[in-house]
């Protein structure tokens, strides 16, 4: 390898980030981490819903549609307006953040359908029919998986090359 230098990372190598684009990476690393108790709300319920249709389990789905709508969602428009646009340039351009876009984009769907289970609930009674509690456990456990993928994304695409 006599002579061979290396003048920036190859294929697949992280690239070193500036002091400004490690900080904007840690605060998103901040940010995410409080929104592990989202996550685990939502595995939660998804559990519950197994034990019980009836309001406890609809307590619980509405504590984690007021958790999605309050500080998830918010958080996701946020990554998606400010942080990875504001990365896209300093990580090699767009491809460092596409598989997390898709991820806001399942996360955005499944919190959708979870409101909508909500609101068929909440005008039929206490709770959920069988009918469609199949369908909320499905969203809520695949919500949390998406979740869990999705940081773990994070975690080894961004938040590790902050340093």
């Amino acid at each position: 390898m006599r002579g061979l230098r290396v003048l920036r990372p190859g294929p697949g190598e992280p690239r070193p980030v500036d002091t400004e684009t490690g900080g904007l990476l840690r605060d998103l690393a901040a940010d995410r981490d409080d929104l592990r108790d989202v996550a685990e709300a939502v595995q939660d319920a998804a559990d519950l819903l197994c034990r019980t249709t009836g309001p406890e389990a609809r307590d619980a789905v509405h504590r984690v549609d007021r958790l999605l709508q309050e500080r998830l969602l918010p958080h996701e428009r946020a990554e998606e307006r400010f942080f990875y646009p504001a990365l896209a340039d300093a990580l090699g351009g767009g491809d460092a953040t596409a598989t997390m876009s898709l991820s806001h984009a399942e996360i955005h769907g499944l919190a959708t359908r979870i409101e909508t289970h909500l609101h068929l609930a909440d005008r039929h009674g206490e709770g959920f029919r069988d009918d469609q509690a199949d369908d909320l456990r499905a969203c809520l456990y695949g919500l949390a998986a998406v979740l869990r993928l999705h940081f773990a994304h994070q975690e080894e695409n961004l938040f590790s090359r902050a340093g």
